[in-house]
């Protein structure tokens, strides 16, 4: 061991270290939609215009400023979030190229944060969304009519959390960034918000009065800029995010087994969960359509001949073990969620299952396809007397190769 590796071991170097950046601008701008204005169930799309600049995502967000009308009301996002407008999201590159096309985005978004983060990051940045009612809408008094709202864009969708990079901090290259168009369908006003305070009067209406991303654009030193843009030319970029794939399945009341097959082929499916809900209060106003109640039955998964887990699960304990498992909070119990037992079995209960061989290893994900098809099954303790609605989610990692001009998935 040499003298300087002994120095350093003991916090006794003392150099300025050698600048690595390659950065020479970074800066805040707004991409702006086709309309500053839009109502429910409308479909917002706005092409960015970013020309030679990254994007830094997970300081970049989506700002929604949002009004509603009426006599007399008080309501709020409930469960969920400003996400909650969003009821499905399409990410095209400039040439055509699909990266996404997900349903029923919102009620994943809100399952991913309720597991994902902590009771200190809704008080925070999860407030900032709409999140544990931090932002209402009434007209008369409390909170006002109109309310912004900011979703960081990494909680957009997962296309803008991607894989790799120093922390999970991958920038968007300029070739996929420039010209991206991003397709936004709003959701109904019933679906998205929900009383609060015990008030039964909807808002008449909602509408986005203004609306807009916020990127935070990196300027690269030409040096770098043309290292990539070779690579690109020459062996394209490589992009690797997750995609979701949604397929859902109806039970007449009175029924007991629930059957939803998943009809995606992918080569690594990253996790999966269900939510059971009842049909007949999705579209209503009084209920919050983004509460998922636990009913005790017997599920599993089947993926070809496997089984997971091996034995059915068949508690409310082993189904929330299970849905902790799946976000890794066991192995990492720094990770912290807001989901208790309690919050499982009331409002956040799924049925989970990881599709990964190894959590620690990149690339352990299991191939779905037809010979290999995955299946949820679910048999319900006491059949329901009204229908439910069975939404399945499988999430699956994606690469996006780019070039200068064009762009191909693969998944």
């Amino acid at each position: 061991m040499t003298d300087a590796s002994i120095l350093f071991q003991n916090n006794l170097t003392y150099k300025l270290p050698t600048p690595s950046s390659v950065v020479t601008n970074r800066v805040l701008k707004r991409q702006h939609f086709q309309q500053r204005q839009y109502s429910a169930q409308q479909t917002m799309t706005c092409k960015w215009n970013t020309g030679t600049d990254y994007v830094d995502l997970k300081n970049s967000a989506l700002v929604l400023k949002v009004k509603t009308t009426g006599a007399s009301y008080l309501a709020s996002f409930g469960e969920g979030s400003g996400a909650n407008l969003i009821r499905n999201i399409r990410i095209y590159h400039r040439s055509g190229t699909c990266y996404t096309n997900t349903q029923k985005v919102n009620l994943w978004r809100k399952i991913q944060d309720k597991y994902n983060h902590s009771d200190g990051w809704f008080s925070t940045v999860g407030a900032m969304m709409g999140y544990n009612d931090s932002l209402t809408f009434s007209a008369i008094g409390v909170g006002g009519d109109e309310a912004t709202v900011i979703i960081p864009l990494d909680h957009l969708h997962p296309f803008f959390a991607p894989e790799g990079g120093s922390g999970g901090s991958l920038l968007l290259p300029s070739n996929m960034a420039s010209g991206l168009l991003l397709e936004l369908d709003l959701e109904d006003l019933n679906t998205a918000f929900k009383p609060v305070g015990g008030a039964d009067t909807a808002p008449d209406s909602y509408s986005i009065t203004d609306c807009y991303f916020q990127t935070m654009n990196i300027s690269l030193m030409d040096s770098a800029q043309a290292s990539l843009n070779t690579t690109a030319q020459k062996q394209s970029l490589e992009y690797v995010y997750k995609d979701i794939f949604t397929s859902q399945n109806a039970l007449a009341s009175g029924g007991s087994q629930i059957n939803v097959d998943i009809n995606k082929s992918v080569a690594f499916a990253d996790t999966a969960f269900a939510v059971v809900q009842d049909q007949a209060t999705l579209t209503s106003f009084i209920q919050d359509n983004f509460e998922s109640v636990y009913k005790a039955g017997k599920w599993d998964y089947t993926l070809g001949s496997l089984h997971f887990p091996n034995v059915k699960v068949d508690s409310q304990q082993l189904s929330y073990h299970n849905a902790l498992l799946t976000y890794d909070k066991l192995k990492h119990s720094t990770k912290e969620t807001s989901v208790t037992p309690q919050k499982f079995e009331e409002s956040e209960a799924i049925y989970a299952v990881s599709l990964e061989r190894d959590t620690s290893l990149a690339l352990s994900q299991s191939p779905v396809n037809a010979s290999r098809s995955l299946r949820f099954e679910l048999t319900l303790d006491t059949a329901p007397t009204t229908a439910q609605l069975v939404t399945v989610y499988m999430t699956y990692l994606t690469s996006a190769r780019s070039t200068l001009l064009n762009s191909k998935v693969d998944i």
